[in-house]
């Protein structure tokens, strides 16, 4: 979106102008225009009004969400602490007594307060959203999401790097294949005896992420049987935001036969305690996106 006000337009800008944007007053122009577009159209402004002033206001992406650009006008843009505004001309100054000096500074320090707590505020919730994330790790039937269905959930919650909290459950199941049962060493009976019912444990679990980031190796296997399962059972799962540790290792490192979770584990020599189940493989994946990020910031 951008409004353009002019004052004393010539005939050649007002038809410029009228090309791009549409005048709902005099001398008030609005539209859609490409940044690119929008540029060269001020420029044109700029270099044929001579007498008059000109001020263009636009939608951005900063913190205000707009931007502004003026011409021929005593009014300056100021910049006050990565805010935009607009000094007015100065006028003459008027004798305050002492009351009403120490009124207008109270007020302006009040104001500075509230300002600089709003900025630490915000860069606070900059800082937790990066510090702090959900680890998440699923085991499964099989591979196949149309046919397998999860047999146990994990995830740990993240602040400053280390583990503060986790959430861990078995899920009831009939049956386990074979194959399963010797990677996981999770029976049926196991299952039988303490897994919950799976839709107990997604609401459990999603409450447990809540809208923390999330940190997964091999995200999209873990998240599509945890979406498939929420589908099935009228959850909503929501959309958060993933990163994928078996992403970050192939950029990060080379010397390693594969890029299982298991294989990198023992690439850095990580503890391996209960290979293939949730919890464990959680804070495998915990301490390989720990050591991924120190060494991008090596880089």
């Amino acid at each position: 979106m951008i409004v353009i006000t002019l004052t004393d337009c010539p005939p050649k800008v007002r038809g410029d102008l009228s090309k791009w944007l549409l005048e709902i007053s005099t001398g008030v122009y609005v539209g859609n225009l490409s940044a690119r577009v929008r540029d060269e159209l001020w420029g044109r402004i700029c270099e044929h009004l001579k007498d008059g002033r000109a001020t263009m206001v636009y939608s951005s992406n900063g913190e205000q969400k707009l931007d502004f650009a003026i011409h021929n006008t005593s009014w300056l843009p100021v910049d006050y602490d990565g805010i935009k505004l607009v000094r007015k001309p100065g006028i003459k100054k008027r004798e305050k007594n002492s009351e009403q000096v120490e009124t207008e500074k109270a007020a302006m320090s009040r104001a500075e307060k509230f300002y600089q707590v709003q900025r630490i505020q915000k860069h606070q919730a900059r800082k937790r959203s990066t510090a702090e994330y959900v680890v998440l790790d699923v085991e499964t039937t099989g591979l196949n999401i149309a046919h397998d269905r999860m047999i146990e959930v994990a995830a740990i919650r993240v602040e400053e790097g280390r583990e503060v909290s986790c959430y861990s459950s078995l899920i009831y199941c009939d049956a386990v294949p074979e194959t399963i049962v010797e990677l996981t060493g999770i029976t049926s009976d196991k299952l039988k005896n303490e897994g919950k019912p799976i839709a107990q444990v997604l609401k459990e679990l999603l409450e447990f992420i809540g809208d923390t980031r999330i940190v997964s190796h091999n995200a999209s296997f873990d998240w599509r049987f945890l979406q498939q399962a929420c589908k099935q059972n009228d959850i909503l799962s929501g959309h958060p935001h993933i990163t994928d540790t078996l992403n970050l290792a192939r950029q990060k490192v080379d010397e390693v036969e594969d890029y299982k979770l298991l294989t990198l584990s023992k690439y850095f020599h990580f503890a391996i305690l209960e290979p293939h189940r949730a919890l464990a493989d959680c804070r495998l994946t915990h301490q390989l996106y720990e050591k991924l990020k120190r060494i991008e910031a090596e880089d």
